[in-house]
């Protein structure tokens, strides 16, 4: 794998990780695109994906260090909307992994590649700006402090079903916590909070396929680290801006195009 080949792949995690338009959907057209990547390369994708998950905790770190802080009693700067209710935050994010757990390891056991399709993943892009599309609208207005459990279950199962290729996690995530009512900066908050443990989990199971594996060279790793990194954190800003003022729907007008393009390009090259 080339400079070229790394910055593409990790431009397109750094983009597609948080913006609503399905990490593991460009994934699978990646790989239609470049060829089926080889067991050497898996080590790459576990380092974009540890790429992103630093660009989540540099970007919420204020939120991180007052939710850390209020767990343990410690007193904390204004400024987190999380503030006050800390504890309640972190048990909900536990309590939402658990449904994302169960159903990412079913499919891990059952095997991703079954559902890796371009077919599938197009029609899943259509789905997805679907979903986008009547989530406009509306003031939900739930704090923090008003979510409960089942808020925090519901978005976890949600999570878990996004593990289909085209379907949008942070987009799926963020729309089912406005339709369950909450605020729509605290919908994505959440979305992007919860997005962490389940990274990382995902994070885990490639290193354990990897481990013992001859890999690329070390420069391409760090060059794709960092460009995944930028680009995740300025994409997370982005998902955030377009949340707030009820814009997160325009990603419906790329979405569409996209799902019905594979769809026709399958029909004709068959």
């Amino acid at each position: 794998m080339g400079y070229v080949e790394a910055i593409i792949l990790a431009v397109i995690q750094g983009l597609t990780e948080f913006l609503p338009v399905s990490s593991s959907g460009h994934l699978v057209l990646a790989q239609q695109w470049f060829g089926q990547f080889s067991e050497k390369h898996l080590l790459y994708d576990v380092m974009l994906h540890m790429a992103t998950v630093t660009a989540i905790l540099l970007y919420f770190r204020q939120d991180l260090l007052t939710l850390g802080r209020g767990y343990v009693g410690l007193p904390t700067e204004p400024g987190s909307m999380f503030q006050g209710c800390e504890r309640q935050t972190i048990h909900y994010v536990l309590l939402a992994s658990v449904p994302t757990a169960i159903i990412g390891l079913s499919v891990e056991f059952i095997g991703f590649a079954i559902l890796a399709k371009p077919s599938l993943v197009a029609s899943m892009f259509l789905v997805t700006g679907v979903i986008l599309w009547v989530a406009r609208g509306g003031t939900p207005a739930r704090t923090a402090r008003e979510m409960r459990p089942w808020d925090a279950l519901l978005i976890g199962l949600i999570q878990g079903a996004a593990v289909l290729p085209g379907i949008s996690r942070s987009g799926s995530t963020i729309v089912g916590g406005i339709f369950l009512g909450l605020d729509r900066e605290l919908a994505a908050r959440f979305s992007l909070l919860i997005s962490i443990p389940a990274i990382v989990g995902a994070t885990l199971l490639e290193v354990v396929k990897v481990f013992g594996q001859s890999h690329e060279a070390i420069g391409t790793y760090v060059v794709g680290m960092g460009v995944a990194a930028v680009v995740g954190y300025w994409s997370i800003g982005v998902t955030l801006r377009l949340v707030r003022h009820n814009h997160f729907y325009l990603f419906s007008y790329y979405l569409w195009p996209l799902g019905i393009g594979i769809l026709l390009w399958r029909v004709f090259k068959s």
